[in-house]
């Protein structure tokens, strides 16, 4: 005989329909953790058949990591005494796949055996886009906050290379006069090559400040290190072992050559600066494939300059790319360098990134999206 009471069959319709959902996982708890019974959706959400996660304690879907700190077990604490929620936590579904979950705890039995409700729901592909949208937010405020240091660089530059054009043409005058006074001498000299360093991180400062527009090319970037070989080892030095290893078959890329060269010479002479003129130095051109900014996964060339120096400590090798950031004493670094690389590499359409060398100094590495639909050795 079927119940007159419109209520009783609302309630009984609404459990029926709570354990047919797909999209959220329910199960019930008892106080220590073990399953008592749960819906449909435990399988959608968690690969577990209902017959066969009953009896299991509800610690099988948590990551080893969380286990071993006991987050299962404060979770279900924690929601004897009041709710529990997590958004954003690793679980583990059946076949050992982790996702990101939102779960929740909350116990609803005050008797003598307390049962706990868990609700959980799979929110990786949630997880992801927001994960994207603040790696876009980082990079636009990167953008803006770089586009403000070089307009600000760019005014400042103008009036410094004034300031030095004076300062320039009066120890020239200076230096014209005959003196025997030798002392004097050697002062005008050190104080005409400070001008000249002065003026040389005046015009980096200007190349910062308005950009480089780039002129790419279809190239091979393994023929253009090899064919350079001798003006990259006039750079480093006699002392230093220039070596260089280029994989076969590498795919072409759009590059701006003039600027490429540009930025090898720089990280080479940093290289040789790091290592006083004495140690080894690699130069490595190969293929990698990398995902950048959330888009698919694609071919990139990488092109590399490791050396045997101190390398860069990794409590600062997130700092490293920043305009004016520079490990070097005053007088010998703009800090300049490593964010011009930077900034060709992400006009090129790649990116730049610091690490540690196969020597055991520092590695930086460009990457430039690899051109599929033309042949290997195009220039």
């Amino acid at each position: 005989m079927t119940s007159s009471n419109p209520y009783m069959q609302d309630e009984t319709a609404l459990l029926q329909d709570l354990m047919q959902l797909r999209s959220y996982a329910v199960l019930q708890l008892n106080a220590e953790g073990l399953v008592l019974g749960c819906n449909a959706g435990v399988e959608a959400v968690c690969g577990y058949r209902v017959d066969e996660l009953r009896g299991l304690n509800y610690a099988c879907l948590f990551s080893e990591p969380d286990l071993e700190r006991g987050a299962d077990r404060q979770a279900l604490a924690q929601a004897l005494t009041q709710t529990f929620e997590q958004v954003g936590l690793a679980m583990v579904r059946k076949d050992g796949e982790r996702f990101r979950a939102s779960l929740m705890l909350e116990r609803v039995h005050d008797g003598a055996a307390p049962r706990v409700m868990a609700v959980v729901r799979d929110i990786t592909g949630f997880f992801h886009t927001q994960k994207r949208v603040r790696e876009a937010r980082e990079v636009s405020l990167g953008a803006q906050r770089l586009d403000a240091m070089g307009k600000l660089t760019l005014d400042l530059s103008h009036d410094f290379n004034n300031l030095l054009s004076v300062i320039g043409n009066s120890l020239e005058m200076l230096a014209a006069r005959r003196t025997s006074d030798e002392s004097a001498r050697r002062i005008l000299d050190i104080a005409q090559r400070a001008v000249e360093r002065g003026t040389q991180l005046t015009r980096q400062m200007l190349a910062f400040g308005r950009g480089t527009t780039l002129v790419p090319q279809v190239s091979d970037v393994g023929e253009l290190m090899q064919g350079s070989m001798e003006l990259y080892q006039s750079v480093c030095g006699d002392s230093i072992d220039l070596r260089i290893h280029v994989e076969q078959g590498l795919p072409p890329v759009l590059v701006d050559v003039g600027q490429l060269e540009a930025a090898l010479l720089n990280l080479l002479s940093n290289s040789r600066d790091a290592m006083h003129g004495v140690g080894r130095v690699m130069l490595e051109v190969g293929v990698e494939t990398l995902s950048l900014h959330g888009a698919e996964a694609a071919e990139f060339v990488r092109v590399s300059v490791g050396d045997s120096g101190p390398g860069i400590q990794p409590e600062i090798q997130h700092s490293v790319f920043e305009p004016f950031f520079t490990t070097k004493d005053v007088e010998e670094g703009s800090g300049l360098g490593l964010s011009q690389v930077q900034g060709f590499a992400a006009q090129s359409g790649g990116v730049a990134a610091i690490g540690t060398s196969a020597m055991g100094g520092a590695a930086v590495s460009m990457y430039f999206p690899a051109l599929a639909s033309h042949a290997a050795g195009v220039s």
